[in-house]
Formats: C-alpha cells, structure tokens, sequence
C-alpha cells in the first residue's frame, strides 16, 4: 500500500509543479486523471486511521479530508484551478505524505 500512495503523491507533486506553467495552470484535465486514487486513498484514510491518532484527532482529520474531497468536486463544478491547487497541495498531499511516512517507520 505504501509504494500506491508513494506514487499517486509523486504523481500530484509533478501536477503540481504544473500549476507553475502558467500555460499548464488552468488545465485540470492531469487532476481528474487521479480522482479514482484519490478517492480510493481518501476511502482507506478514513475507514483505517493509518496515523494511530486518537478518537478526537481521528474525527477532526476524517472531517478535514472529507472537506477536502468537497473542494476538489468544487474546484472541478467551478474550474477554479486556485481552489484545486490548494485541495491537492495543502489537503491531500499533507495527508499522503504523513501516512507514507508513517507507514516507512513502521517497517
């Protein structure tokens, strides 16, 4: 599991890079590419706790992915590429690059 979110993170870090280009900014179409991982991702998150939190933590951070989730179908609904960025780069990437973390100490 880990070499999955390992890669769907490197995946989004090199859409993000994009989001540099102006010319490759407005372009959501490498986003929606990925949606299929990043639900299945944001699915695996909220139904295992990979980070060991606790009850309360766990319950604020299953809200903060699912608002996440939202503004990425609100990013697609309005095509705000800001709004995308944002949900990728400071939602669901933080969140992968945690849990693949985590998950190479464990090993």
């Amino acid at each position: 599991m880990q070499k999955k979110w390992l890669d769907l993170y490197n995946t989004l870090e090199k859409i993000e890079d994009d989001f540099l280009d102006y010319q490759n900014r407005k372009d959501l179409l490498p986003i929606r590419e990925q949606l299929n991982n990043i639900q299945e991702f944001a699915l695996w998150f909220l139904q295992e706790n990979p980070l060991g939190m606790g009850k309360e933590a766990f319950a604020q951070a299953k809200n903060e992915m699912i608002a996440i989730l939202q503004d990425i179908v609100s990013a697609i609904e309005a095509n705000d590429y800001v709004l995308m960025h944002d949900a990728i780069t400071y939602g669901v990437m933080e969140y992968l690059k945690a849990c693949t973390q985590k998950m190479a100490e464990a090993e």
